[in-house]
């Protein structure tokens, strides 16, 4: 059997994907070379608990991180942290540093992430207007001296700061475009459900309004809508993440439609020896073949252990993705697999609606198979829920997982519908 090459492979960022890449190719090869480089200075972290846990004051500093920089050394991993790239430079196999110090590849794998996407209003650039993506974000926000906050974007991590901060003592008020919050996630009658558990926690909703600008000084004084002006002494921006493909174009690297690196199964890209995963990725959404940015915790890792494991030539494929997001809200747990109505806008859908050993569902099927679930209350284990949608099980299959008491169970908290 031939030996495989002790390649020196290269990993541009310290997220999940980054991390799990690197954690593949250690185990396929011992003696290969890796080379991780970040813009952040920290190892790994958590980046899910900074807006449930870390801003409220939950954890502690040292509880957010998965890894200390020495554990790095122990893998055989060399780090370059807090170093940016430049330049791809795909012809001779190297990549540039902002220090003008190159570093050489055999294997390159970019898991750069996303960006936060920050909307062009004005007064955008004031004091006292934060992202919330990074690690640094949260201590930005957590140093800054504002009591009076208005959170802008009604996705998960817009909900968790709302109600972090709220925790805090802080007054909250929480804007999204759309007509509902945690559109992408829910339908009009679980997402109901939960706006109304925020406002009784004394969080001001306001569904259906649009920022327009941010009005003060050097700092931060309001918020104007379409709709009103809110007083405020700090904004978070939580609209959404894109991918961070710079490098990746301008190496010549193929982006996709939807702005993410195209990549095939294997996650390489169309540059011969250069991989790509994670957020600043498309892929294949398992339940309709169509391309989707699936910028997920469980996505990245299983992308970036698919990247690793090609880059140290152990052939391995990873066949797609599906959203699956969850969130708790005040105690009531609430999950969302695949579509929605809005997300399959025009297809011919099958709303089923009910309520299995104490859980609320909502079902939406279509040509007699599972496309989307909603699911609300104590929900221990989706897996075999997600396994069945992944799969395409038919309907009659999926109401015998739901009805499984061991799947699905009931909290004192949970709200009947």
């Amino acid at each position: 059997m031939m030996q495989k090459k002790d390649n020196h492979t290269v990993i541009l960022g310290n997220g999940v994907a980054g991390n799990s890449a690197a954690s593949a190719i250690r185990k396929e090869n011992e003696n290969g070379s890796i080379t991780m480089i970040s813009q952040e200075p920290f190892p790994e972290y958590r980046a899910c608990v900074l807006s449930k846990k870390y801003i409220a004051g939950d954890i502690e500093w040292e509880k957010v991180f998965l890894k200390k920089l020495e554990d790095y050394s122990k893998e055989g991993i060399k780090i370059l942290f807090g170093k940016r790239v430049t330049r791809i430079d795909t012809e001779k196999g190297r990549v540039i540093i902002n220090d003008n110090h190159t570093v050489s590849y055999d294997k390159l794998i970019i898991a750069t992430g996303g960006k936060p996407i920050v909307p062009p209003l004005p007064g955008v650039d004031k004091e006292g207007i934060f992202t919330l993506k990074s690690l640094q974000d949260a201590e930005n926000i957590l140093r800054f001296s504002g009591r009076k906050v208005v959170v802008i974007g009604a996705g998960p991590i817009g909900i968790e700061a709302s109600i972090s901060l709220r925790k805090r003592g802080w007054q909250v008020s929480l804007v999204e475009l759309m007509s509902r919050v945690l559109p992408t996630m829910f339908d009009e009658k679980p997402s109901s459900v939960l706006e109304k558990r925020m406002e009784e926690y004394g969080i001001q909703v306001l569904t259906g309004e649009k920022a327009t600008g941010f009005q003060g000084d050097k700092r931060v004084q309001s918020v104007i809508t379409d709709k009103r002006e809110i007083e405020c002494d700090m904004v978070i921006l939580v609209l959404g993440i894109r991918p961070e493909v710079g490098l990746a174009n301008e190496a010549g690297i193929e982006i996709g439609s939807l702005g993410g690196i195209k990549v095939n199964e294997q996650m390489m890209t169309n540059v011969k020896n250069i991989y790509a995963c994670g957020d600043c990725v498309e892929t294949r959404d398992v339940i309709t073949g169509k391309n989707i940015l699936c910028l997920l915790w469980f996505n990245g890792k299983k992308q970036g252990e698919v990247a690793g494991y090609n880059a140290a030539e152990n052939g391995r494929n990873f066949h797609g993705g599906m959203i699956v997001g969850g969130v708790d809200v005040l105690g009531t747990n609430a999950v969302s697999i695949g579509h929605t109505k809005s997300s399959l806008k025009g297809a011919r859908l099958k709303v089923i609606e009910g309520e299995t050993n104490k859980v609320y569902h909502r079902l939406l099927v279509s040509d007699g198979v599972l496309v989307g679930a909603q699911l609300i209350g104590e929900i221990p284990e989706i897996g075999p829920l997600v396994s069945a949608i992944r799969r395409h099980d038919s309907l009659k299959k999926i109401r015998s997982i739901l009805e499984d008491g061991s799947l699905l169970s009931l909290n004192p908290l949970y709200i009947k519908l």
